[in-house]
């Protein structure tokens, strides 16, 4: 604590200084993802090897970076780019002070969040990345220009992004980043399937420069709650063959965190009697506890000019320790004969993921380039509980294991990709037109593995409750192995029509084996008005095919509703359980987008930029309600008449409803030399987003019979989709370098989120709150030193409710999931980078 103290200290002074400063130009402030320092320039002669650009570049000059991402030009840079991109450095991601590329460009991006989440067992081992407050789902990511797996875990709870099944960027270790471009709209005609909100791609270092290697220790935690951290990480280069014609980067990450825990003694509890009715001395409510251990290994050499051979292989490893609720000595999850006085179960969840890419490119013929690669993508959630209890193999039996291997969840993923590209002359026109086609094969596969049979035992008389307590195990008729694969096409054409006015037209055809075929297109246009001030806007649509995890997935799990712990089945619609509620075959999902914008450069050192967009999205796949069995007699006695499994309530995946998705994006950027006094490089950066409900799905007639005050998407679930995510988000920030001190401090403002209950009764708003971020860096020669803190004025959420009956549970758990800076508290680090 002492050295927690000491630290705030040192951070307070410079923190309000950055903060004054920041306010005091607030129309001149720029977007923390676009500064000046630690830039990157494009070689197009090496395959999009990024490089290193002179720091002292002002911020209109970093403007003209190459950019990857949204273009098949090999010349287009940020500020002429025809969709609304940020581009985030190094040091940009360094400066956050965070462990993961979810948490840094939440931090960084206002149009960007990253909630986490809390007692959701292995859901804790993915958080998701919500780009404008859509679903993770239509979120497109990619390594090196390549598509990236989703994971295997569906996020089945009452929390943010219900229903999707996201990206692990959590597996990629940020100390193998050279930067981040992360495109705003949507792009589904020039990558595929998922790019409807947008596109995050992740830029890998490549290269053997002298200078850019690195290892950093590090440690941090927060000053209450525990949380306590370690880390080693580092990146090294070496050059292949006497002429250099190649190079190999290792990458890795070891993270080593504790839990934190901010639970408190609820209104029924008192010291006295804690153990027997649970409380703050037996629940653990907040971060999991995890180790992750991340190693990234990527190279190219180039025989000559017609072929260059390149790749990379991301492997990572994640173990978790997360609890589960606790079970009272008297509840009927309990048995008192093994467990006098209740338990609190502890969920161990291991994530292992790979990812590898192996292609060949070059120039052949008239200046021809091609792209022709391989990669593969896999994601294993292993899972255990322990200290817990199956109360019906119990009690049928006589005796229970207090420990199951409860099942896993696999996704894989195998993609064929042939890109062509040639900047052509057309004749007719002043500008050479940049032709680009190529085609795709993927290969999806999801399985599910068996748990132990103690696991998922249930008891044939229904009397008593089977299952492993949190999470039951999953079943030999759960279990499978599921795939299909799908082909592409796709032309891609852009240029400068004159000297002001650029185009870009895509068009893309996919067939999948399971969800048929579509087209999509792309239309997009820029106008340079003025010398300094243009105009674009874009036009398109998407596709989405399901996932095979939402196709397929299948748990019982411990979710709470109306103070109760209910055992929650979520089940696919092919489930005799799902198709007695109705469960009907998923269809794709189909999207329209619209952008317009404007970019300003008035100054040199000056730019801002303000786009409007607009999403609809058709047939989305969506988690129905949890219809709550205890509650609706006569829907229970229904469902006895199909299944055995003991459940409280049952939920699937249904085309629930048709959605809209408005708002705006500002971002402003401004440099300020100061001579002998360094540099001020300034941000300021917003959003405004809305969802809306278009059209909801009717209720099935089956509920309308059995349990007619239930609906398939109700007030609670809209809610969750429409009121969640932030409807505003401000980040303001600043860097000033003198010498060899550097100084961060960034303020964010997440707007207000809302808890919609069953009832306007069960209603609970969550107030907007600031958070200062600040960060202090030293360089010695070849040392740099760093510490800085994470919301260092020290903001919680607005406290749970009694009213709430998602999240208050008897005051044990004081703060809700659905906060979007998450309720641990001020966060402090320290780290410690040598350079070679």
């Amino acid at each position: 604590m002492t050295q927690h103290r000491s630290i705030r200290v040192a951070l307070l002074p410079v923190a309000i200084g950055m903060a004054l400063a920041c306010s005091g130009v607030q129309a001149q402030d720029n977007d923390a993802g676009t500064q000046s320092a630690g830039s990157t320039t494009t070689d197009t002669t090496t395959g999009g090897q990024a490089k290193p650009a002179a720091a002292s570049k002002s911020k209109s000059q970093q403007m003209q970076t190459v950019i990857v991402t949204g273009t098949r030009s090999s010349n287009r840079t940020e500020a002429e780019s025809l969709s609304p991109i940020d581009v985030l450095d190094t040091k940009d991601l360094q400066a956050t002070g965070a462990n993961t590329v979810g948490q840094a460009l939440s931090q960084l991006l206002p149009s960007l969040d990253f909630p986490a989440s809390a007692i959701n067992g292995p859901l804790n081992t993915t958080r998701p990345v919500i780009l404008r407050g859509m679903s993770p789902n239509y979120v497109l990511v990619l390594v090196d220009g390549k598509r990236y797996h989703p994971s295997a875990q569906l996020n089945y709870s009452t929390t943010t992004s219900r229903g999707s099944q996201p990206v692990d960027t959590a597996s990629i270790p940020i100390s193998a980043i050279d930067h981040i471009e992360v495109l705003r709209d949507g792009a589904a005609a020039q990558y595929g399937s998922d790019a409807i909100a947008g596109v995050v791609n992740i830029v890998l270092k490549h290269g053997a420069k002298a200078g850019d290697n690195s290892v950093t220790a590090g440690g941090a935690g927060y000053t209450k709650g525990g949380g306590a951290q370690n880390s080693l990480s580092g990146s090294v280069g070496f050059d292949l063959g006497a002429q250099k014609k190649g190079w190999l980067r290792v990458s890795w990450n070891y993270l080593n965190a504790m839990p934190t825990n901010h639970a408190e003694f609820g209104e029924q509890n008192q010291a006295a009697i804690v153990k027997a009715n649970g409380g703050y001395a037996t629940q653990v409510y907040g971060n999991a506890g995890q180790k992750n251990f991340q190693f990234v290994l990527n190279g190219a050499y180039a025989f000559n000019r017609a072929f260059e051979l390149y790749g990379y292989i991301d492997v990572s490893q994640r173990d978790q320790r997360n609890y589960g609720y606790y079970r009272t000595a008297n509840s009927s999850n309990n048995v008192k004969e093994v467990y006098p006085d209740g338990y609190l179960p502890l969920m161990l969840s291991q994530s292992s993921d790979l990812s590898a890419v192996l292609g060949g490119r070059g120039i052949i013929g008239n200046d021809w380039h091609w792209d022709f690669s391989a990669t593969y993508g896999y994601n294993n959630v292993n899972n255990q509980v322990d200290n817990t209890i199956n109360v019906a193999l119990y009690r049928v039996t006589g005796s229970s294991p207090t420990n199951f291997y409860v099942g896993s969840y696999r996704d894989k993923q195998g993609v064929l990709n042939l890109d062509i590209s040639k900047d052509t002359d057309w004749g007719f026109l002043p500008n050479p037109v940049t032709v680009a086609f190529g085609a795709a094969w993927m290969k999806d596969q999801y399985a599910m593995v068996a748990g132990d049979a103690a696991s998922y035992y249930q008891d044939p008389t229904g009397t008593y409750t089977g299952g492993a307590q949190t999470f039951s195990g999953i079943t030999p008729s759960e279990a499978g192995d599921f795939g299909r694969h799908s082909q592409a096409a796709y032309v891609d054409l852009e240029t400068d029509l004159t000297d002001r006015l650029s185009a870009g037209i895509a068009a893309r055809y996919e067939h999948y084996s399971d969800a048929g075929a579509t087209r999509s297109g792309k239309v997009s246009l820029r106008y340079q008005l003025t010398d300094t001030l243009a105009f674009r806007g874009t036009v398109s649509n998407g596709f989405r095919a399901p996932s095979l995890g939402q196709q397929y997935y299948e748990a019982v799990s411990t979710i709470i509703n109306n103070n109760a712990l209910t055992q929650t089945g979520t089940f696919r619609t092919s489930n005799t359980i799902a198709q007695a509620l109705g469960a009907q075959s998923l269809r794709p999902e189909k999207s329209v987008n619209y952008s317009l914008g404007a970019v300003w450069q008035p100054l040199d050192n000056l730019d801002i930029s303000l786009d409007g967009y607009q999403i609809r999205i058709a047939h989305q796949d969506l988690l129905s309600d949890s219809f709550s069995l205890t509650s609706n007699p006569a829907l229970a006695a229904y469902i006895a008449g199909v299944s055995a499994t003991q459940i409280s309530a049952a939920q699937y995946f249904t085309n629930a409803a048709t959605t809209r998705s408005r708002g705006v994006d500002f971002v402003s950027s401004y440099f300020v030399p100061m001579g002998r006094a360094g540099n001020l490089r300034l941000n300021a950066s917003a959003n405004y987003n809305q969802v809306s409900l278009l059209s909801v799905a009717a209720t099935p007639a089956v509920l309308q019979e059995y349990a007619p005050t239930l609906a398939l998407y109700g007030r609670a679930s809209e809610g969750l989709l429409t009121k969640s995510t932030p409807r505003t988000k401000f980040v303001l920030g600043g860097t000033w370098t003198i010498g060899n001190w550097s100084l961060y401090a960034g303020e964010t403002r997440y707007g207000s989120v809302m808890r919609v209950g069953n009832t306007a009764a069960g209603d609970q708003t969550f107030a907007a709150r600031w958070l200062l971020d600040t960060t202090i860096n030293y360089s010695y020669r070849s040392w740099t030193f760093s510490v800085g803190a994470n919301n260092l004025t020290n903001q919680y959420p607005t406290r749970v409710t009694k009213n709430n009956t998602y999240d208050y549970y008897y005051g044990e758990l004081p703060y809700s999931p659905l906060s979007p800076f998450g309720f641990n508290g001020r966060y402090v680090f320290g780290n410690a980078t040598f350079r070679w």
